[in-house]
């Protein structure tokens, strides 16, 4: 009751900004090799440790912090989830990196150094982060997705417009059927993302979204961007890189897509688990 009232609450009103730590500088997919931890001292916590590429943790009052609070019997870390002050003793918001991809998108570096927490400040069970983790990257991964199919939406529209006015060889470049044909597929995989999406999203309300499902979406939709993306400029041609039309941030836009909330690596990996773990593969 106390957590909700001191951090969820005024979080839903906007009175208070969250930021989550999940990511180490040596531990990007593989989250279990986090070298954060979290150790009990009494009736508290005491937190060391680094993160990055922590979305604007510059302009939040607190984080959402993943850190290792043991191991199980195969010697892999036990994570637990954690609510901690920025303004804590013992915590640093550092400047992060400049990114190519997103770039109005501030990343921070987080170190902690000896920062004790209240007892309470634990989320959910201790040693259970990882499956509260698991939980939660499976909407924030259709989130990209519905992100990514929006502006694949965008950069079609600015390629048709394009092939039918820009005019080459005496007719507009839409009658070349090197053109036509990039169109045709364009519109092809953005309605198949699109319709993947509408898919996931619905099972969310019905509550049968799996892994699989939000790994097969996430997938598909940002490297559809990447495709519709690329296309889209060749079409345009030169001007398709210049600033004066939104093709070439877009394009770079799309790079990271593939990347957070789960590589496309770690998407496939998470299918192909989900096809043969049954068959006991």
């Amino acid at each position: 009751g106390e957590l909700i009232d001191e951090y969820l609450k005024p979080t839903i009103t906007g009175e208070r900004k969250d930021c989550i730590a999940m990511t180490e500088p040596g531990a990007g997919s593989d989250l279990r090799g986090m070298k954060t931890k979290a150790v009990k001292d009494g009736n508290d916590w005491i937190i060391n440790g680094t993160k990055h590429f922590i979305s604007n943790a510059h302009i939040s009052d607190f984080v959402v912090l993943f850190a290792s609070t043991g191991e199980d019997d195969k010697g892999r870390n036990l994570l637990s989830c954690f609510l901690v002050d920025l303004k804590q003793k013992g915590v640093e918001v550092a400047k992060g990196y400049d990114c190519v991809s997103h770039r109005g998108y501030v990343n921070n570096i987080l170190h902690f150094n000896n920062c004790r927490i209240p007892g309470r400040n634990i989320l959910g069970e201790k040693d259970k982060g990882f499956e509260l983790m698991n939980v939660w990257l499976e909407a924030t991964r259709l989130t990209v997705a519905a992100t990514s199919v929006s502006r694949a939406e965008r950069a079609f529209d600015i390629a048709l417009d394009w092939s039918a006015n820009r005019k080459q060889f005496g007719k507009v470049i839409g009658k070349f059927q090197g053109v036509s044909f990039k169109l045709a597929d364009m519109a092809t995989e953005i309605k198949l993302a699109n319709l993947m999406l509408m898919e996931s999203a619905w099972k969310i309300d019905q509550k049968t979204l799996t892994s699989q499902d939000a790994a097969m979406t996430k997938l598909f939709c940002t490297e559809m961007l990447s495709r519709v993306s690329d296309e889209a400029i060749q079409i345009c041609g030169g001007m398709g890189l210049m600033s004066d039309i939104p093709l070439e941030r877009i394009w770079r836009d799309a790079r990271i897509e593939r990347i957070w909330e789960g590589t496309s690596e770690i998407q496939r990996h998470i299918i192909s688990r989900s096809l043969l773990r049954p068959l006991g593969a």
